[in-house]
């Protein structure tokens, strides 16, 4: 990855990313490879001379310290004197906008302050790398996606490099300049956010991302919902609805077709609530359609 830039690795619950973290920051080491970084062999560094910021899930504040003393700590753990370590602290709160929250405890503040305390302490140590395992999953919804949107203008402003963790789809796409999907300890794709999303190659990422996993002609397909169409008028295949719901914009519904593979489309409301019944048969075409090679 180019420096300056996010690298997002994708990926259910205990396919290996928070592992591979680990052994990237030297919290623990594997049984194989080598961890390079700025093309410098790692592998046998101790973390603490790595130079590598990692922000954990549950953000790993100090609740009986201050925001100043949490951001503080590395800077403090490398004997830096007390003026330059005050001279850091503030210039760090004000980028992240938190100066005002110093003197503050961890239990005194907002989740998305918390968050910025605990990305101003592995920023104030200038690492040449950052890594961030599911920062923002104890947010809830509306805090989360604030919060994502400042994360990110303050990776463009400080042009951070970033491996970012994360099992959330959203979250991976679009903070991710490139991303990656990891399963069962491999990484089975990388490429740009966009083409992860649009042109997955395997069927594993491809269930990742939602699409329709289908067997048409003898050729599997990927199919996403959005690429599935209501039609009567010389369809491709014919299901039978089983459920349906709506889904703001859309209405997802769950079809089984008539060879008994399971279909899920999504079809705008007005469309959707006017044709739509438990127990129907209805027609549909694909508007678009990926092979797979596994």
């Amino acid at each position: 990855m180019d420096e300056g830039t996010v690298f997002t690795l994708m990926g259910s619950s205990g396919s290996g990313k928070t592992s591979l973290l680990r052994n990237v920051c030297g919290l623990d080491r594997s049984d194989s490879g080598r961890v390079y970084v700025n093309q410098k062999d790692l592998t046998e560094v101790p973390t603490n001379l790595r130079n590598i910021g990692l922000i954990f899930q549950d953000l790993a504040l100090f609740p009986h310290m201050s925001a100043f003393d949490n951001i503080a700590f590395g800077l403090r753990s490398r004997r830096l004197d007390r003026r330059t370590i005050d001279v850091k602290v503030e210039e760090m709160a004000r980028k992240l906008d938190i100066a005002g929250l110093l003197e503050r405890y961890p239990s005194e503040i907002s989740g998305g302050e918390r968050q910025r305390v605990a990305l101003a302490r592995s920023l104030v140590v200038e690492p040449s790398l950052l890594l961030m395992d599911e920062p923002l999953s104890s947010l809830d919804p509306q805090l989360r996606l604030r919060v994502r949107g400042e994360l990110k203008a303050l990776i463009k402003q400080l042009s951070l490099t970033i491996i970012y963790v994360t099992h959330d789809l959203e979250d991976g796409l679009y903070l991710g300049d490139s991303a990656g999907y990891m399963s069962n300890g491999k990484l089975i794709e990388v490429d740009t956010a966009e083409k992860i999303y649009s042109s997955p190659r395997s069927s594993e990422l491809a269930l990742f991302l939602g699409y329709n996993l289908l067997e048409i002609d003898g050729r599997k397909l990927a199919v996403h919902p959005r690429d599935i169409i209501m039609s009567m008028e010389n369809p491709v295949m014919r299901g039978t609805v089983k459920s349906f719901g709506f889904e703001g914009a859309d209405v997802r519904i769950d079809i089984v077709l008539e060879d008994g593979q399971y279909m899920t489309a999504l079809v705008p409301y007005g469309e959707a609530m006017e044709k739509l019944g438990y127990g129907m048969t209805l027609g549909f075409t694909i508007a678009r359609k990926l092979d797979l090679k596994e």
